[in-house]
């Protein structure tokens, strides 16, 4: 970038006379160890700066654009230090700063799952919530959340942040994925951790890559221009809006107006002004945000017993009610089915109560006619709940969505990656790919391209980089239709382990098929740091699973090898893995009976006689049945070229 173009995007915070380091510095920080260490910033152009750290101390002139930066010798772990940055005319001091090992966390939004969840999607918080809360106090790991700032030019700088210990306070509102992870790595290494987290939910890959590499794919993708001029005060406060009115527009579709519950589930509610539609009928569009209600008679003696409940799939987000009390709240496409206890239910009249918001559309009632009952458990008594309900959309206006920035191709990158290069770091960790489904193999090349690109601009080709390949679920409540989307994005995963220095944790087993944002990160956490330890400690640690290594053909069998030979295969059931298909050189896949046996997995259809195909995990939401004795899953694959 030349030197004028730098000079006029530091004239919004740049002030001559006084010295300024990027945000990314601050008390609390962890500088990374044993690597020179870069500290960088704005000052008069001449001035000499000097930069001390415990014992390191080196010196600089600012640049005629001023800026310098200064490279510190390597340290070895420790502290706290106090970070001493001189100039001519004044002195900055960062205190209680540590040496140790810093990982940049990045990603889209199972990588920003807070551990408290998010403020607009009831029930996020991850799982024991209170407990990890609890034991969040570990002042030597320290926390920076980049703020979110989509722009159209590469920044200089990040327009706020600030390094923060560990406790739960702090943790609550930060990366699950990347707490579990970083303390994980500090019980075990007993070093100070720094993580830099930097994600934004439902982003693509291209957000997060620098413009410069995505000219490389300009024929795939839609590149907008590059602004001549760039006003940054007014892109500040147009992108602060978008990101309030979102937020806003996003809690009034999750939660409804506090008075509304009581008032609609009241008993002598009077809803005769309300349409009358049919649940299902054909069309079942109703907005963002819509209310059901339907009285039925439960007649004594079936009012004293457990009753089922079952209303089908409602997507996206739904809040279910009997004469007041909430049943449950589901999310798309999880089946809607509730046991009710007795003391709820009416003798005679009762009523039931839906409340049904989708916030990326409109709300629909999905499923079939005979999945919508209400019954005993012997079904002595039956309510069919399928026909005409009260229907009303129009009680809770939601403001309209506003435009967004994060997804365009290289704005994250600009915004919130750039201003952090090039502090030095341990790695990288990568929890993103669900917003790729649809265009697996363009993915497989941007992603080898965006690890070779971060390494380069941080000048480390062999930085660690882990990611986490995309978990199990359903996208559809026709959980029987066969879609192999994210099974090919999970192949253009699988295939950056080319890159040296690369770590991958298969998750196929441990997400929540009902719930694309698993509350389970302490697993995730605890895989990543698994595969930390393997690329970046060089420990010798079981950080994968079995990986297919070859097969051979026996009959109308195949047997399946892994990679590890003497890796201990484990099953809960070795008679009957679950899981395999096979299929001829022309025709469709079957499920296949398969069974361990000394070590190797037998595959074989009584439809196949000759094998030409087999894939493992080759769904949306496989059933993963072959593990080591860590517990780690075998990753999903396909051998196609099966020669007899």
């Amino acid at each position: 970038m030349k030197c004028l173009v730098i000079l006029l995007l530091f004239t919004n915070f740049l002030s001559f006379g006084q010295i300024r380091t990027a945000k990314i510095f601050s008390d609390n920080m962890v500088l990374q160890r044993d690597v020179t260490i870069p500290v960088w910033g704005t000052a008069t152009p001449g001035e000499q700066i000097t930069v001390q750290l415990a014992a390191s101390r080196a010196s600089a002139t600012t640049l005629p654009d001023g800026t310098w930066k200064i490279y510190l010798p390597r340290l070895s772990e420790g502290g706290p230090w106090i970070l001493k940055i001189k100039g001519a005319t004044n002195q900055i001091e960062y205190k209680n700063v540590l040496i140790g090992d810093v990982w940049f966390a990045s990603g889209q939004s199972n990588m920003e799952h807070p551990v408290s969840g998010w403020e607009w999607i009831p029930y996020s918080a991850i799982s024991n919530f209170k407990e990890e809360i609890a034991d969040s106090n570990y002042p030597e790991i320290r926390l920076f959340t980049v703020p979110k700032y989509p722009s159209p030019k590469e920044q200089p700088d990040l327009q706020s942040g600030k390094w923060e210990m560990a406790a739960p306070a702090t943790v609550s509102g930060f990366s699950s994925t990347a707490w579990f992870f970083g303390k994980e790595l500090y019980q075990k290494l007993k070093v100070p951790v720094g993580l830099i987290h930097c994600s934004w939910a439902g982003t693509p890959i291209q957000t997060w890559m620098s413009r410069e590499l995505l000219e490389i794919f300009k024929d795939s993708l839609m590149l907008p221009e590059v602004p001549a001029t760039f006003d940054a005060h007014d892109w500040t406060e147009k992108m602060a809006e978008s990101i309030e009115m979102s937020r806003i527009r996003r809690n009034q579709i999750s939660y409804p107006k506090p008075e509304l519950p009581d008032r609609i589930n009241s008993s002598n509610f009077d809803d005769s002004k309300w349409e009358s539609a049919e649940l299902l009928n054909g069309k079942s569009h109703f907005g963002n945000v819509v209310w059901f209600r339907k009285t039925f008679v439960v007649p004594d003696p079936f009012a004293s017993q457990h009753l089922l409940l079952s209303l089908g799939f409602l997507n996206r987000q739904s809040q279910v009610f009997l004469n007041g009390t909430e049943l449950g709240y589901f999310l798309y496409p999880q089946p809607v089915k509730i046991e009710i206890p007795p003391q709820i239910v009416l003798n005679g009249e009762n009523v039931l109560t839906i409340r049904l918001a989708q916030p990326f559309g409109e709300s629909q009632v999905l499923g079939k006619k005979e999945q919508f009952w209400l019954s005993n458990s012997d079904q002595s008594f039956v309510t069919d709940l399928s026909g005409t309900w009260k229907v009303n959309n129009q009680l809770e206006k939601v403001i309209p969505a506003a435009k967004s920035y994060q997804n365009n191709p290289a704005y994250l990158f600009n915004g919130m990656v750039a201003p952090v290069i090039p502090y030095a770091m341990k790695g990288f960790i990568w929890f993103q790919g669900e917003s790729d489904a649809s265009r697996p193999l363009l993915y497989e090349n941007m992603f080898r391209h965006l690890i070779a690109d971060w390494r380069k601009l941080w000048r480390q080709d062999d930085l660690p980089f882990l990611f986490i390949q995309t978990s199990n679920i359903e996208l559809t409540h026709e959980s029987g239709t066969y879609d192999d989307s994210w099974c090919l994005l999970r192949e253009a995963q699988q295939q950056a382990l080319s890159l040296t220095n690369t770590g991958m944790v298969v998750s196929a087993d441990i997400g929540n098929p009902f719930d694309v944002h698993p509350k389970n990160k302490q697993d995730f956490g605890y895989r990543l740091a698994l595969q930390a330890f393997k690329v970046a400690y060089h420990q010798d640690v079981i950080a994968d699973g079995p990986v297919f290594g070859s097969l051979e053909i026996k009959g109308d069998t195949v047997v399946v090898l892994m990679k590890e030979r003497d890796s201990q295969l484990v099953t809960i059931t070795p008679l009957n893995l679950p899981g395999f298909e096979i299929a001829a050189k022309e025709g469709p896949y079957y499920e296949a009976k398969a069974f361990l046996k000394n070590n190797k997995v037998h595959i074989f259809s009584d439809r196949i006689k000759s094998p030409a195909k087999i894939r493992y995990g080759w769904r949306n939401n496989p059933r993963c049945s072959v593990f080591n004795l860590a517990g780690l899953p075998l990753a999903p694959f396909r051998f196609e070229n099966l020669h007899h």
